[in-house]
């Protein structure tokens, strides 16, 4: 198998022996896409006659995640992996895009970080994971716990970019606080740092 690790998980839900194929033989399938994979999370649940698929790679400490929700379970997992495989593509196309321009212009062109304006439509989280949605009122419905890695801004970039998230909580590797990266609404990407009281 391409992937040396595939860990998957049926919650509330029976994946049956074909449905099981299935999800191994897409999971060889992309090592043509990403041949640098460690670890395959493919969790499995089945909430209200719905199932729900969530798709995370970890490879060379990133992670990358698709989700979906369908009322088929194999439907919910192609399209889950369809759209990781898009992140995939994007970031690989993005690589090569800082390649050419360090080649061309002699220098690597991180993202843009503006610090000074806060989030706007920020939704979804940080680290792995789902945020529920389904509820509109003030109540914490979920809590999220994950370790915070030490890097710099542009990799928290990178990483909230694979996750697919609007924003991303990190360890500032030289500072050593908690940050923030978000996407801004009108392009770009921002940088919450905390700062003593």
């Amino acid at each position: 198998m391409a992937v040396n690790n595939v860990n998957i998980q049926a919650f509330n839900c029976e994946i049956n022996d074909e449905n099981r194929r299935h999800i191994e033989d897409k999971m060889d399938n992309l090592e043509r896409l990403w041949p640098k994979v460690d670890e395959a999370q493919i969790r499995v649940t089945e909430v209200r006659g719905r199932y729900v698929t969530e798709i995370t790679l970890i490879s060379g400490g990133l992670i990358t995640r698709g989700e979906e929700r369908s009322g088929n379970l194999r439907s919910s997992f192609d399209t889950a992996l369809n759209r990781l495989e898009q992140q995939l593509r994007r970031h690989k196309e993005r690589e090569l895009s800082r390649r050419n321009r360090r080649e061309t212009n002699g220098e690597g062109n991180a993202p843009v970080i503006d610090s000074n304006l806060a989030p706007t439509g920020v939704r979804n989280g940080a680290g792995g994971g789902t945020d529920d949605d389904d509820e509109d009122d003030d109540n914490v419905v979920r809590t999220k716990r994950f370790a915070l890695k030490p890097m710099a801004p542009e990799e928290a970039v990178l990483q909230m970019d694979l996750l697919g998230h609007n924003f991303f909580v990190f360890r500032d590797a030289e500072t050593n606080q908690v940050s923030v990266v978000y996407k801004r609404q009108s392009g770009g990407y921002g940088l919450i740092e905390p700062i003593a009281d």
